[in-house]
């Protein structure tokens, strides 16, 4: 099998009218009023949001947005450039408050006001340590400050799901998620998160490069298209695939591809001209996150 970006390409218009058709039906059986999106003003949400809109129509789709003390400032720009152009209803509730009410803002980031420097902060320990600090908290080798950091970061993400669903029943709407196929098998979201937890997750099965073309077709606005997939709440990251495993998002669906389809380490590296090692890498990790794909794990009697 070669290993080429011509794997990715879809019929767009078709996936829509059957995403769609899978929105809707969804609303209808769990007898909901209307869909609310999570919304970050990010590719993927941004996607979402609009599969929604064509499937139901705007009357019955609201964009959550939930900013919080120490956010990214531009994810707010992004999420109203989306909303503005397509005249979509908002509701906003800001987590700062119930964050701080848990502590999560009681670590040394917390006393830099400015994001930029923050981001300076964050990226000088990246490199300092010499180790990636995602990888070590996927393995359980994170030192006590990684683990207070990660748990903080991924509190952030557990709070908005408290959130979107204390609005959403209050509604009787259901509630629309963002995640893909690519986050999904590298584990890079947060377990019981916003990303983890909605009624229907439109994207679950598809590539994020399947989710570029569908953005494009729905006419998410350029500057988000064209955006890195930046996760917001990690100061430092601008580019989460790139930043955190090395390789750009498009590299790495062509070497999770691989995976899928069980080719052999070797050829994945040749025709991605990747070290081995780098490829195992991969492989280790969707091994070793399988658990956040089976969560609340129990055993099975026969």
């Amino acid at each position: 099998m070669k290993l080429g970006e011509n794997l990715f390409k879809i019929d767009t218009a078709a996936y829509v009218d059957r995403l769609c058709d899978f929105i809707r039906e969804r609303c209808s059986a769990l007898h909901r009023q209307g869909i609310l999106v999570p919304f970050s003003g990010g590719l993927d949400s941004s996607t979402v949001l609009l599969l929604c809109l064509r499937a139901v129509g705007t009357e019955r789709v609201t964009a959550l947005l939930m900013p919080e003390f120490q956010g990214n400032p531009q994810a707010r720009r992004y999420a109203r450039l989306v909303t503005n152009q397509f005249k979509i209803k908002t509701i906003t509730r800001n987590i700062s408050f119930i964050l701080a009410s848990l502590g999560t803002y009681y670590f040394i980031l917390s006393l830099i006001p400015i994001r930029s420097i923050q981001d300076w902060v964050g990226r000088s320990y990246w490199k300092a340590t010499g180790t990636n600090p995602f990888l070590q908290f996927v393995y359980g080798r994170s030192d006590p400050l990684q683990r207070k950091a990660s748990a903080r970061i991924n509190t952030k993400q557990r709070i908005r799901t408290v959130v979107e669903y204390l609005v959403a029943e209050e509604m009787n709407y259901l509630v629309a998620g963002s995640a893909h196929k690519s986050e999904d098998l590298l584990g890079l979201y947060v377990k019981f998160g916003v990303d983890d937890n909605a009624d229907i997750m439109p994207l679950k099965n598809l590539y994020r490069s399947h989710t570029l073309q569908l953005a494009a077709f729905l006419g998410v606005p350029e500057a988000i298209l064209g955006r890195p997939p930046n996760p917001d709440i990690i100061p430092g990251v601008t580019d989460k695939y790139l930043d955190i495993l090395g390789l750009s998002s498009n590299r790495m669906d062509l070497l999770l591809y691989g995976i899928e389809h069980g080719m052999d380490e070797t050829e994945i590296a040749e025709q991605l001209a990747l070290p081995v090692g780098k490829v195992q890498e991969i492989q280790d990790l969707v091994r070793q996150t399988e658990h956040m794909r089976d969560p609340s794990q129990s055993l099975t009697w026969e």
